[in-house]
């Protein structure tokens, strides 16, 4: 018997439209990590039914997995290629995966083929790209054919940062540059946070209005917010899609003062009935929800006591009628996933990203 992972196709189409609005040429979905947990298989063939036809991955392998599911679909590598690892052009072309080229080097390797690929430049986050001041003369005389040039906001959960428009500046002035060149060329910048971000900032819609541009949405579409607590109304409108229960191994009383768990952590204070849940962070629970974190069962709030350990979590029920069997909401629809991470000093991304493939998934259309 293992915890149970529910995952809300309905509430994943849901959220899709809400990001798209009538436009789903314009957002592509990114699936690595297997949708960030949630299974590539059916999250991506839902969401290609719900018309989304382009789609990211963070590998080859990833990439190789989803076009056994999507034979049709365009299918970005977010790795690009390399003659050193699996990211190698046989695989790519075999099987129609797009490469996005990241570096100067993949460039030129990729430039045999004049086959299709998208192009990162880094404009501000000193992660991977090449040079967005140099791009254009850096390529110049490779025989490459971009289709996207890609960029990423570093402080798109940010709203009104001035970083956000800087970097979109620089994008644009590449872009306008490439064109020349690549008179088809997209332009793809924003995540989750900065789509939402372009839908509200005018500032800087008024920089992309009229671009051929292709956002890329994942964990919004996944049901966390992508926003800091200040901008958490940007994020209304969108339906949590993932619910963690664990299921009641035991139920006991204990009188006040006892201690529970991994090193008597915690003391009871007075006598009450812990219920004892079949779920713990083997299953992706984060250990820092020890006497920190809060589970719904019976209709109420309880507590999480005594330390998380790898195959179990107790919590305090109190007098609630609670018995073996019953089943206890430890993420989803009153517990977010966003407040689970808060509760674990961590982000949503990890939280999804952490879920055990030894959940039994449940995929529900509600």
């Amino acid at each position: 018997m293992s915890g149970r992972l529910t995952i809300d196709l309905g509430a994943l189409a849901h959220n899709y439209a809400q990001f798209h609005r009538g436009n789903p040429d314009q957002f592509a979905v990114v699936v690595k990590a297997d949708s960030y947990g949630l299974g590539v298989s059916v999250v991506a063939k839902k969401l290609w039914d719900e018309g989304c036809r382009e789609f990211f991955v963070a590998f080859t392998d990833e990439g190789k997995a989803l076009r056994k599911v999507l034979g049709e679909a365009k299918i970005y590598v977010l790795a690009g290629v390399s003659p050193k690892t699996k990211e190698t052009i046989e695989d790519l072309l075999s099987h129609r995966l797009i490469p996005v080229l990241n570096t100067l080097e993949q460039c030129h390797f990729w430039s045999t083929t004049g086959e299709p690929a998208a192009l990162h430049v880094d404009t501000g986050m000193a992660r991977l790209g090449v040079s967005v001041d140099r791009v254009v003369e850096n390529i110049n005389g490779l025989n490459l054919n971009i289709e996207l040039l890609v960029g990423h906001f570093a402080r798109a959960d940010e709203f009104e940062h001035s970083f956000n428009a800087l970097q979109s500046q620089r994008l644009n002035a590449a872009y306008s540059a490439l064109r020349e060149r690549y008179p088809m060329l997209r332009l793809s910048l924003a995540n989750s946070a900065g789509s939402l971000t372009l839908q509200a900032n005018q500032a800087l819609k008024i920089q992309t209005d009229g671009l051929n541009h292709l956002d890329r949405v994942g964990i919004g579409l996944y049901g966390g917010n992508p926003f800091s607590s200040a901008e958490a109304e940007l994020n209304e409108g969108l339906k949590p899609v993932v619910s963690l229960y664990g299921q009641v191994l035991q139920v006991r009383q204990v009188a006040a003062g006892t201690p529970v768990g991994y090193g008597s952590t915690y003391l009871m204070p007075k006598a009450s009935r812990l219920a004892i849940l079949n779920v713990g962070y083997a299953d992706g629970l984060p250990r820092l929800l020890s006497n920190n974190g809060r589970a719904y069962i019976a209709g109420e709030y309880c507590n999480i006591v005594g330390r998380i350990s790898m195959d179990a979590t107790i919590v305090d029920v109190g007098e609630l009628n609670v018995a073996e069997d019953d089943w206890c909401e430890l993420m989803g629809a009153h517990i977010s996933v966003d407040e689970v991470a808060s509760q674990a000093q961590t982000i949503t991304f990890e939280i999804l990203t952490g879920l055990s493939e030894r959940l039994t998934k449940v995929y529900i259309e509600d």
